[in-house]
């Protein structure tokens, strides 16, 4: 008995590793990351994202605009459809991760807006912009400190 009981397990592990490899196979149930901002002015606001990110928006609708940045969306969308009632800058803190933090300092004050100084903090560097909306983006660069 000792025996069929070792041949059944031994029959049996392949399989269950087998099925535990094909769930981990199966798609994640998130696929992508992406954020929003809402805006009184798509246009204005698409121009500052344009300078801010120096690059053309991948979708441009009269009241939504996505940007492909890092592989994700950061799009703007019409306060007005999306959040009517919002008050603006209220909602999420989009937080992106950056290589280059003075880089987006010069574009954001070359886009029209006050950028704060880096804070320098042990282990990362952070730069709040705030969009000429009232939103505040929020970049971040790690470091070796």
């Amino acid at each position: 008995m000792r025996r069929f009981v070792t041949l059944t397990l031994a029959a049996a592990l392949p399989a269950a590793l087998g099925a535990e490899q094909a769930k981990s196979a199966d798609p994640a149930p998130i696929m992508a990351m992406g954020t929003y901002v809402l805006t009184d002015d798509i246009e204005g606001s698409e121009v500052f994202y344009r300078a801010l990110f120096e690059i053309d928006p991948a979708i441009g609708l009269s009241d939504f605009v996505a940007f492909d940045v890092a592989g994700g969306w950061f799009a703007i969308a019409s306060r007005d459809k999306y959040a009517p009632g919002s008050e603006a800058g209220s909602g999420a803190v989009p937080y992106l991760q950056s290589a280059d933090l003075e880089t987006l300092q010069v574009r954001a004050t070359a886009a029209g807006v006050t950028a704060p100084e880096i804070i320098e903090e042990p282990g990362i560097h952070l730069l709040k912009i705030t969009d000429p909306n009232g939103q505040l983006i929020e970049f971040f660069k790690l470091t070796s400190q």
